[in-house]
């Protein structure tokens, strides 16, 4: 019988040797979830749909105001509506348009450009966040699944070893206490389970809305490379930061924006025109005389108007400024805060992987011979198990706050990481 219970427990120990559980479902590619996010997110739509939107408003910006044009009838005889009755040259077709000061469309067009520019910048920046929330869902739902895997190894040790530890309390080897506390163990255990496969669910149907998935879309198991190789100099990170962070460029281009509102400002000063060409006779069966007028906007109330609307610029364009340098320094703390925390979750995956795993694995063979020789408990061996396979949690929460620093940076820098690597190169 003891003979038997030891081989149980032999056995149920090596589950927790072996490598980790795998899920019949093929892997799901990260990639391929991105490229799909990409395309089929409304909100990414909704940016591209803004940023084309905002290119319409350009040639707009630029073009003159539509023309007037008029018939007017001079000198209809008292009490009458007889048009005929008036004189050809009282019959008159006008023409009017409206010419801003010259330079003044000019500059609208540059405003509704850099506009334009800052849509696209949104655009892209909406891309990336949506990307990056792919990628830490996905990391998420990695961790979940990891950790099921985990709990389910666990309990299929404590479920060997607990029916060894209940013959070895019929004969009298253990306590019942001892064969309670694995129990409350194992019941602790599926509720843990039940638990993370409930959470699990809810990543699926966040990641399946990033996607625009119906919400119980089935997803396939994620997969993650365990391999960490971040290596950058943190003044490269910062350069490329500069450059290429979107929140950054939309400050950029909100300074030239009121760079441009500025000089049109001071252009207020200055007189727009009314040109209107008027042809009379126009009933009479021949052309007759025509006129022209022109009339000029005249900014006499600059001290109240015109010389506010400069202030207001250069308020605007000095709050743009600031807010540019508060946002660069935002931006470079950042990358810091981000590096460092890359690098550290690289230290522990290092750790773990060359260091305390290895020690606990070989921790839990040893406890199993001590047990086999009776030198030792049984709940020293589950002790064991349960601080390796914490240390494997532990782990794979490493490696994943590795894999969301990676992915926060690549938002950080405004691309892949791949991408931003050849720009460093």
């Amino acid at each position: 019988m003891v003979t038997q219970n030891v081989t149980a427990i032999v056995v149920a120990a090596a589950l927790i040797l072996n490598p980790i559980l795998s899920y019949s479902a093929q892997p799901a590619s990260l990639n391929a979830l991105v490229d799909e996010a990409v395309k089929n997110n409304q909100q990414v739509q909704a940016a591209k749909k803004r940023w084309e939107a905002s290119l319409a408003r350009v040639p707009q910006a630029r073009s003159l105001e539509n023309p007037t044009i008029g018939v007017t009838v001079e000198n209809i005889p008292r009490g009458t509506v007889k048009l005929d009755k008036t004189a050809p040259e009282d019959r008159m077709l006008s023409f009017s348009q409206f010419l801003p000061f010259f330079g003044k469309l000019k500059l609208k067009g540059k405003i509704a450009l850099v506009e334009s520019q800052m849509m696209a910048v949104d655009y892209k920046n909406t891309e990336l966040v949506t990307i990056n929330q792919v990628k830490n869902s996905y990391y998420e739902l990695f961790m979940n699944t990891k950790e099921i895997e985990l709990l389910k190894e666990s309990l299929k040790l404590l479920e060997g070893v607990a029916g060894a530890a209940e013959a070895s309390y019929a004969v009298g080897d253990i306590k019942q206490e001892g064969v309670y506390k694995l129990h409350l163990e194992i019941a602790k255990l599926n509720t843990d389970i039940l638990n993370l496969e409930q959470e699990k669910r809810s990543i699926e149907t966040r990641l399946n809305a990033l996607l625009n998935r119906e919400p119980e879309s089935a997803l396939a198991t994620p997969e993650l490379n365990e391999d960490v190789s971040f290596d950058h100099d943190i003044q490269s990170l910062y350069d490329l930061a500069l450059r290429r962070q979107p929140e950054l460029m939309i400050f950029s281009y909100a300074i030239e924006r009121n760079k441009h509102a500025k000089s049109l400002a001071k252009k207020s000063f200055f007189p727009d025109l009314m040109a209107t060409v008027t042809q009379r006779g126009i009933a009479s069966g021949a052309i007759g005389s025509w006129d022209i007028m022109l009339s000029f906007t005249a900014p006499l109330w600059f001290w109240t108007k015109q010389r506010y609307e400069v202030k207001e610029a250069i308020a605007n364009l000095e709050e743009a400024e600031a807010a540019y340098i508060v946002m660069k320094n935002k931006a470079l703390s950042e990358v810091k805060d981000l590096t460092v925390g890359i690098e550290s979750a690289k230290n522990k995956i290092n750790l773990y992987k060359t260091s305390l795993i290895p020690i606990l694995e070989s921790s839990i063979a040893s406890s199993m011979a001590a047990y086999q020789s009776g030198q030792s408990e049984f709940m020293m061996l589950l002790d064991s198990q349960r601080m390796l396979v914490e240390t494997r949690m532990n782990y794979y929460q490493a490696l994943v706050d590795y894999n969301m620093g990676l992915a926060d940076l690549e938002r950080s820098l405004g691309g892949e990481f791949n991408e931003v690597k050849e720009n460093e190169e």
